[in-house]
Parts: C-alpha cells; structure tokens; sequence
C-alpha cells in the first residue's frame, strides 16, 4: 500500500470542527444510527469500518465519512477507482489538543499500512488543525483517505473494501498500543 502523509497548517476559516454543526451522527453513543450516514449506508465495508472504528475496543471517534467512485486519472493506468475518506478525534477530549499524539498515531499507522503489499491501494493520512467549539478549545483530527484503483469499477470496490479493513486493524492495534502507554504511564 502507498501511504502519504500530510500535515496542514489551515488558516483559523478552514480549519475542521468537531463535532461538525450539521449531519454529525454519534456512533460512539448510538452506533444503530451508522445508517443515517448516507455513505455508509451504500456501502456495508464503510458501515462496518465505523461501526468498529468507534467501538469500545478503540480511542477514536469519526465524523465527514464519505465515499465514491474515483475518476480516472492520466498519471494511473487502471480505468476505475473507488475511496472513501473519514476524519478522526480522540474520544477522550483531552487527547485532541496534543498535536505529538496525531504525530505518533499517524506515523505508526502509516508505517503498518506500508507493510502491505496491495499495489492498487494509496491511503492519504492528513493531521489538520480542529476546533472543539464545547471546549472552546483548538487542537488536531487525522483525515484518512483511502483510494483502490483496478480495471473494473467492482474490482477497485472490493480492493478498497479490503484496504479499509486493513487500516480498521492497524487502527486497532494503535488503540490497542496507546492505552499500554497510558496505563504504563500511571
């Protein structure tokens, strides 16, 4: 899998907020409601991915879930492409101010995601500034942006649903990692 990594300094206007103003659905508290997410809805890996990606087993939270069929594009030679992009906080407000936390989370992520060999796959992983408004606070979010590419629009469909698989268990594992550190830490 190739994996990029940014990190963006947005002006205060383009910054993201969280829990956005509209269309926000708390899965962490009602994860029945990961229907009402019209991408998740048309597609059952995204649903399933957030389901667990908001799960107990994990420290994150998601909002901006989305997903679609990609244009073809002139520096790829497959024909078809399908991704998705979700962006990520820590459940634990407390987490979401420490720009050192996204910083590890996301070099650890990408580097288990480069262990995968799937060609096809490029997952995009963003750290961008975030506006936590019920804490009058700023702090960060991870954007991740998965896009699978093949010959067929089925065929970039299921790669992408397997890559999204991949980034849920590295997700986990990074879950799984950071609450070692924090119950070494006390």
């Amino acid at each position: 899998m190739r994996v990029e990594l940014q990190v963006e300094n947005a002006a205060p206007s383009n910054r993201k907020v969280f829990p956005p103003v509209h269309g926000y659905v708390n899965l962490r508290k009602n994860p029945q409601a990961v229907q009402q997410i019209e991408a998740a809805d048309a597609n059952p890996p995204l649903a399933r991915f957030l389901e667990i990606i908001n799960g107990p087993e994990s420290l994150f939270a998601s909002f901006g879930a989305t997903a679609a069929e990609a244009q073809p594009s002139a520096e790829s030679a497959t024909a078809a492409g399908f991704g998705s992009s979700v962006t990520l906080v820590f459940a634990d407000p407390t987490f979401n101010h420490e720009r050192d936390r996204f910083e590890h989370l996301a070099v650890q992520l990408s580097g288990l995601l480069l262990r995968e060999s799937a060609e096809a796959l490029t997952c995009a992983l963003g750290i961008a500034a975030c506006e936590f408004p019920a804490e009058s606070k700023s702090g960060y979010c991870v954007g991740i942006a998965l896009m699978a590419r093949a010959e067929a629009g089925e065929q970039a469909r299921v790669r992408w649903g397997l890559g999204l698989a991949r980034v849920q268990q590295a997700l986990l594992y990074c879950s799984r990692q950071m609450r070692l550190r924090l119950r070494q830490a006390e």
